[in-house]
């Protein structure tokens, strides 16, 4: 749900608590609500207040605000969403909400769109919760994710995809 910059595995987390978060209007607001919706607000009541960029910007959008301007940070999280599209993927390879399958055939399948190891979070009962794909600094080039999250990533263990 988000572009977390980090170093060596480490998210970094509200490098500058004091940057502030510029609203969007218009079209530029209509294809991030499309895109990258607060899922808790109405459409009108986050067009208001737009407080879930306004958090994901301080708190990641900041730690590469060196390379990215907060236009830019929104823009390339999108870009990369749309890029690699891994909910089409999931379906086309049969992997579909409501559905168990295993860890190989998930990792095999993100891959087959990244060419990298992922990072997959679950829940405690390996419910997929997460899809961390790694790239290098300046989102340039995709790099093998390095820290393992959640889940239990032994191969044939089964994992349910809500």
């Amino acid at each position: 749900h988000g572009l977390w910059p980090d170093i060596k595995g480490t998210i970094l987390n509200n490098c500058n608590p004091d940057a502030k978060y510029a609203s969007v209007t218009g079209g530029k607001f209509v294809k991030r609500n499309k895109h990258w919706p607060d899922l808790i607000l109405t459409e009108a009541a986050s067009l208001n207040s737009q407080g879930f960029w306004a958090y994901q910007f301080k708190k990641h959008g900041t730690c590469c605000s060196d390379l990215f301007n907060q236009e830019k940070y929104f823009d390339l999280a999108l870009i990369l969403k749309d890029k690699f599209d891994l909910l089409t993927t999931f379906r086309n390879k049969g992997i579909i909400p409501k559905s168990t399958c295993t860890i190989n055939k998930i990792q095999k399948t993100i891959r087959t769109v990244t060419g990298v190891v992922p990072n997959l979070s679950c829940t405690p009962t390996m419910e997929l919760l997460e899809v961390g794909i790694c790239f290098n600094r300046d989102a340039s080039k995709l790099i093998d994710c390095d820290q393992p999250k959640t889940c239990d990533t032994s191969g044939n263990t089964e994992i349910f995809f809500g």
